[in-house]
């Protein structure tokens, strides 16, 4: 299996860049080498445990710098900024296309600086994370708070049947509307908002602060505040912009979001033999195991790196979540993949084509119950046990 290290650039390169750029510079160049040889564990090697990996690790990986922090922000939003600022009424479709999709793809990584904030690995301060989360959040219309709660449970419960949260682990008996929803791509830049934060399925809405989420009145006080936020940002993009303007500077692009933002946590939890447990089967280190790394630009890694590599460090921002910042997630790979070996699930490619095959009524993959776990099977397995367990024995 193939194991990525990044190669450090020439010292000549690193000369002519400023010691800031050179801190940062898995953002602009990112190089990779193959490890491929480096596929099982050593004979003899401890247990793997969650205590083992984190001591194995070396310190800087878990250092937060709010200047790298605040580096990836305002150049999000700068990016974004400068969209916003390019955008002409009488802009042609084929340059129309490519704003949308800049946009987009900068809201999406402007969620994962958020995404940081949440997890606490934004800064050491409860209060600048707090802050600069709603600021990141409440711009694409995510609230923030209630976001961070769910997204908490996620994380503690990875890949259990019925605690984790935000996609939901519905195997081929249990679907109801899922179906809906699984049958066909079409709905996909909807999901996420629409059906998921807003609706609230099927975790419970992120914005009305006494849905089933919130089980505190502190809760319902937060969610509160950070669904005004939310509020705040739509209000003033439609009194800056009024509605017909609003869909298309900011409404078409952040349905390209949703996507992006769908398609990344879908792909990094789904894909055939991925193992879903009991409460019986279940534990933490066994859970975020089953996470997959995915490379999405194979050729420079410059797309993952654009968006902060939560792509392909995902693994071990499951393992350390609330300890590792993304701008140290690829350092901190390159050290346990090794010792996870055959158990480290990585995969290459843009996966626009996967998705849409995991959406597709006839091509999808199902949920099929073992003992004890359920297993992500094709189709065709499925369909080949069916007829296997109603054909009579010789």
């Amino acid at each position: 299996m193939a194991v990525l290290q990044r190669r450090r650039l020439p010292t000549i390169t690193r000369r002519k860049l400023s010691s800031f750029w050179l801190m940062n510079h898995q953002f602009i160049l990112p190089q990779f080498v193959d490890l491929s040889s480096q596929s099982a564990p050593e004979k003899g090697a401890p247990k793997l445990t969650v205590g083992a990996l984190r001591k194995s690790l070396p310190a800087h990986v878990f250092e937060k710098s709010l200047a790298q922090s605040m580096w990836y922000f305002i150049v999000d939003f700068t990016v974004i900024f400068s969209c916003l600022r390019f955008y002409t009424d009488d802009m042609s479709w084929p340059v129309y296309i490519v704003y949308a999709n800049v946009l987009g793809l900068f809201m999406w990584c402007l969620f994962v600086v958020g995404h940081d904030c949440g997890h606490g690995t934004f800064s050491d301060s409860k209060l600048i994370n707090a802050v600069l989360g709603h600021v990141s959040h409440g711009f694409i219309l995510v609230p923030f708070w209630p976001w961070a709660k769910s997204h908490a449970t996620h994380h503690a419960f990875h890949q259990h049947k019925h605690k984790d949260k935000s996609h939901g682990w519905y195997d081929v008996n249990d679907e109801g509307i899922e179906k809906v929803m699984k049958n066909q791509p079409f709905f996909i830049p909807f999901l996420y908002f629409f059906v998921y934060l807003l609706a609230g399925y099927p975790d419970g809405s992120h914005f009305y602060p006494f849905s089933p989420l919130f089980n505190t009145a502190r809760d319902s006080i937060m969610a509160a505040v950070s669904g005004l936020v939310c509020v705040g940002f739509f209000t003033a993009f439609i009194q800056i912009w009024g509605w017909n303007k609003f869909v298309w500077i900011y409404g078409v692009p952040w349905l390209i979001y949703n996507f992006w933002l769908y398609k990344v946590t879908y792909l990094q939890h789904h894909g055939e033999g991925t193992i879903v447990y009991s409460e019986e089967t279940w534990d933490y280190l066994t859970g975020g195991l089953q996470t997959i790394d995915r490379v999405y630009d194979t050729n420079t890694g410059a797309l993952d790196s654009v968006m902060h590599n939560i792509t392909n460090g995902h693994v071990v921002h499951h393992l350390f979540s609330t300890s590792i910042p993304h701008y140290k997630l690829i350092d901190a790979t390159n050290v346990i993949v090794p010792q996870l070996g055959d158990k480290y699930r990585l995969v290459k490619g843009f996966p626009f084509m996967e998705l849409i095959r995991h959406h597709w009524y006839n091509a999808r993959p199902f949920l099929v119950k073992r003992t004890g776990f359920w297993e992500f099977i094709s189709q065709e397995q499925y369909y080949k046990e069916q007829k296997a367990s109603v054909t009579p024995s010789n």
